[in-house]
């Protein structure tokens, strides 16, 4: 955005120095061809002058001093010519011979004088001829040409020009870095809210406190979002906290109806009857459906408590991968289910413990749904990616984005777990810095791609 605003205000800052420079430019040359066109075309009189009492004294030896002397001085040479255009002053070499002086000589014994000096520029051509008759219109006399030069004018114009060129340039970097201020003035606030407000969305997390600068508007906006983002961050401890607390008082009466149930199975010396194990059934999955809670929860205090920054950890992600397909393959062989493990050596920055977590949670997941006959693959691939496969029936692509649900489950599937299994993978890898996509495994099946960050 900064640079976008930026380059307008460069535009538009070139476009107003352009508009003010290019006038001065011009009126720079202008005025030093009118300078150089008065002076010449004074002296080109002053000689049709003396040629004209020359011709009618019939000496033009005053001329030839004079146009000599003209010469010594600004290094300009002259010709004269007479009624009948034979040249009878020449200096400097300069003839009717001469590139263009014979027909600019021609006009003016017509009585054309040829008195324009082209607009001096730095690129200019430094040598011009001018021209004027001599005598009367009426009586003609001949004609006087004057090779002006004009490289004393081109200088000055060149330097005036440089001289404005380098203001301009100087002006254009005093606006460039006012507007580098302005923009940055205007911008910082805004990148500051979007880099808080993408945090809050990405981690629930909101615990800094926006810079007041800008224009009084943002000022305003910001601390609107800062309260906004208070209340969101209130909100979502609240909630984490309800959890955690109707859980931890929960488990208490769950473990004493535990006891209760055992005992009154003893004191009926019948534990094996169809009433009891379905009770027991009931307690084990209330027991399990609270210890994932506690532990979403503290996962989710761990993401949201800003605790996600795993920079100095590291773990060897194929030690890790073989380790945990050996602890659960007793569970899965009693399923019909093979683990397979195809992963190089890799080293991944997250620690150890979390590793085996997720990669626990993500294997049991697959244990329960894959079905008997199904095989899990754990691998890895470069960039610290671990892909935990497996070719059972698999989720509706419109599902996928459900499965990690907290409580959700497939309209198929079989209620084997609590349903807050990959809602804990999903926030285990965010509180590792990671990301978690779930995606079908061809021909069928699912697959969960962890994307790890790398060990520095």
């Amino acid at each position: 955005m900064r640079a976008r605003l930026m380059s307008v205000l460069a535009i538009v800052s070139f476009v107003l120095m352009a508009a003010l420079v290019i006038p001065f430019l011009a009126a720079v040359s202008d005025t030093q061809t009118q300078r150089l066109q008065l002076t010449r075309t004074a002296a080109l009189d002053r000689f049709a002058g003396l040629a004209g009492r020359s011709a009618a004294e019939g000496d033009y030896s005053g001329v030839l001093v004079e146009a000599q002397r003209h010469q010594e001085l600004y290094g300009e040479s002259v010709v004269v010519t007479d009624s009948s255009g034979h040249v009878v002053v020449s200096t400097g070499g300069l003839t009717t011979a001469s590139p263009g002086v014979g027909a600019v000589a021609d006009l003016a014994a017509r009585d054309l004088p040829q008195l324009t000096i082209d607009v001096l520029r730095p690129w200019s051509s430094s040598r011009t001829l001018i021209a004027t008759p001599v005598g009367s219109p009426h009586e003609p006399e001949g004609a006087v040409v004057l090779a002006v030069d004009a490289t004393s004018a081109i200088g000055q114009v060149r330097r005036l020009w440089l001289l404005i060129c380098a203001a301009a340039i100087v002006a254009q970097l005093l606006l460039l870095f006012l507007a580098a201020q302005a923009s940055r003035w205007v911008i910082r606030p805004v990148m500051q809210l979007e880099d808080s407000v993408v945090e809050l969305g990405r981690s629930a997390t909101w615990n800094q406190s926006l810079e007041a600068s800008g224009p009084p508007e943002l000022r305003r906006l910001a601390q609107a979002v800062e309260v906004m983002g208070a209340t969101v961050q209130r909100s979502i401890e609240v909630q984490r906290q309800m959890v955690a607390d109707s859980s931890h008082q929960l488990r208490n009466p769950l473990a004493s109806l535990r006891l209760r149930i055992d005992a009154l199975a003893t004191e009926l010396r019948d534990p094996a009857s169809p009433g009891f194990a379905h009770v027991q059934h009931d307690v084990d999955r209330l027991e399990d459906v609270l210890g994932d809670l506690l532990k979403l929860a503290a996962i989710e205090s761990r993401v949201t408590d800003g605790r996600a920054d795993t920079s100095a950890e590291e773990c060897l992600v194929d030690v890790v991968l073989r380790e945990e397909a050996e602890i659960w393959r007793p569970a899965a062989e009693s399923a019909g289910i093979t683990i397979r493990v195809d992963t190089p050596e890799l080293v991944a920055g997250v620690g150890e413990h979390d590793l085996r977590q997720l990669i626990g949670v993500l294997v049991d997941n697959a244990i329960k749904y894959a079905g008997t006959g199904a095989t899990i693959t754990l691998s890895a691939g470069v960039g610290v990616e671990i892909r935990v496969a497996d070719d059972g029936p698999g989720l509706p692509p419109d599902q996928l984005p459900l499965a990690t649900r907290r409580f959700w489950r497939g309209g198929g599937a079989p209620s084997l777990g609590t349903g807050l299994g990959l809602a804990i993978a999903e926030q285990t890898t965010l509180a590792i810095g990671g990301r978690l996509e779930l995606v079908p495994t061809q021909p069928h099946g699912l697959t969960a791609v962890i994307q790890l960050p790398e060990a520095s």
